[in-house]
């Protein structure tokens, strides 16, 4: 590094020896600085905290093989520090820096004015497309009374969940702090959609604009998480579903409803994926969620209870963490052992091997609004999605519904043929 010491041009002898101990270097490396400033002020009588400022006043050191970058002004150096720290291939002076700063900042204002040309743009055109299916919603909501009963119960489960105080639109699922629609998130996210595509929630433009896409096709993509919806019906239309879902129903017909079982099926395996996802990450695990795991877990609940899967995907799991203590088995292994140990705790308690054993409900799983819906309030049992099968909750009601059948029938068999024939034609003819 070549430098060169400048002296002001009143300065004095004292003052020049100080600054000459002070900048000279060994071999004239950049730090190499032979005398310390507790030195200099010993040498000259003066406290060593005043040395630096004795210099800066009356010398400075001149890189002469360091200029600016932009203009080639050459580095002047007033203290070590400065020295030290300096970046000989990208200084920049004073001036310099403060017009680069100046060029940014009209640089980032420019880029963040665009952007937000952008966003709007992005955001009217989200508005036109939300609108646009907002009117066809708007002109084909279905008749309040042509609603089939597997809708009114969602839809009375979802007003319970996430309805808003004013009862005309929801939160969005991502502020639902109370009580959860569903035991899985994706299954909450499947209940808006299926609402959304029955037209009973409405998109609404301003909250949810943020949360639409326009996929290549033109069509609408819903962050459901996110998004918050109108709802199709007045508040007294509203009410009178949610007093209906908690009331005495006709469960027989619910029963044989396809679509009924269905969504009480999907409760019931959210139950259990919800509770494996938790387990998992306890035991720092992430089973592979996919087709087979979820084709056990159906096969499982068609024996068991979801209070008996709780304590199977328990088990599964902590044979899971076991193994991972083995030597060579890594945290993917063990997490794709679970399934086969849901598998193997299954046969044992399946085949009497092991006991029957059960679980009560985890306070960070609490039972949910479309769980009270579909399992409480239609078969009058306490918690009866968790500590029942499909097929026990079921199976009265078909029986009842059988001798129904059968009581219509014997009914049919006592009236006379020609009165049969008469009921025919009046069918006909309507």
């Amino acid at each position: 590094m070549k430098t060169k010491l400048e002296y002001q041009p009143d300065i004095t002898e004292t003052n020049k020896l100080i600054c000459e101990r002070y900048w000279l270097r060994e071999s004239d490396k950049r730090s190499g600085f032979i005398y310390t400033c507790r030195e200099i002020g010993q040498e000259f009588d003066v406290k060593h905290q005043d040395i630096p400022s004795i210099v800066k006043i009356n010398a400075h050191l001149v890189v002469l093989d360091c200029q600016c970058i932009d203009c080639g002004t050459t580095k002047i150096c007033y203290t070590r520090s400065q020295l030290i720290r300096l970046d000989l291939i990208r200084w920049r002076c004073d001036n310099c820096w403060e017009a680069l700063q100046k060029r940014r900042d009209q640089e980032f204002l420019e880029y963040r004015l665009k952007q937000d040309l952008l966003a709007e743009e992005r955001r009217q055109t989200a508005l036109e497309h939300i609108n646009q299916c907002r009117s066809i919603q708007l002109s084909i909501i279905p008749s309040f009374t042509e609603l089939s009963d597997v809708d009114k119960l969602l839809l009375a489960a979802t007003v319970e969940s996430i309805g808003a105080d004013n009862l005309r639109n929801t939160v969005s699922l991502r502020d639902n702090l109370s009580l959860p629609l569903s035991p899985f998130s994706k299954l909450d996210e499947e209940i808006l959609h299926h609402l959304f595509k029955r037209n009973l929630l409405i998109l609404t433009p301003e909250n949810s604009y943020e949360y639409v896409t326009i996929n290549e096709e033109k069509e609408l993509e819903i962050d459901f998480y996110q998004a918050i919806f109108e709802f199709a019906y007045s508040i007294e239309n509203l009410t009178e579903i949610l007093i209906n879902a908690k009331s005495k129903k006709n469960t027989s017909a619910l029963v044989a409803d396809s679509q009924f079982k269905s969504w009480c099926e999907k409760v019931q395996l959210g139950e259990c994926l919800s509770y494996l996802m938790t387990r998992s990450r306890l035991n720092y695990l992430a089973p592979p969620i996919g087709d087979k795991l979820i084709s056990i877990l159906r096969a499982c609940l068609a024996k068991c209870s979801v209070s008996t899967m709780h304590y199977i995907i328990w088990k599964a799991v902590e044979n899971a963490a076991a193994y991972l203590q083995k030597p060579g088995i890594t945290r993917k292994h063990a997490s794709n052992s679970i399934s086969g140990n849901i598998e193997r705790v299954f046969g044992k308690i399946y085949s009497g091997s092991w006991s029957h054993n059960s679980s009560y409900r985890d306070f960070s799983h609490p039972q949910s609004a479309m769980a009270k819906i579909f399992f409480d309030y239609v078969f009058v049992v306490d918690d009866g999605g968790f500590h029942y099968t499909i097929d026990e909750l079921f199976s009265p009601y078909r029986s009842q519904r059988a001798l129904e059948q059968v009581s219509y029938a014997a009914l049919g068999n006592a009236r006379s043929t020609n009165y049969s024939v008469t009921i025919a034609l009046d069918i006909k003819q309507s």
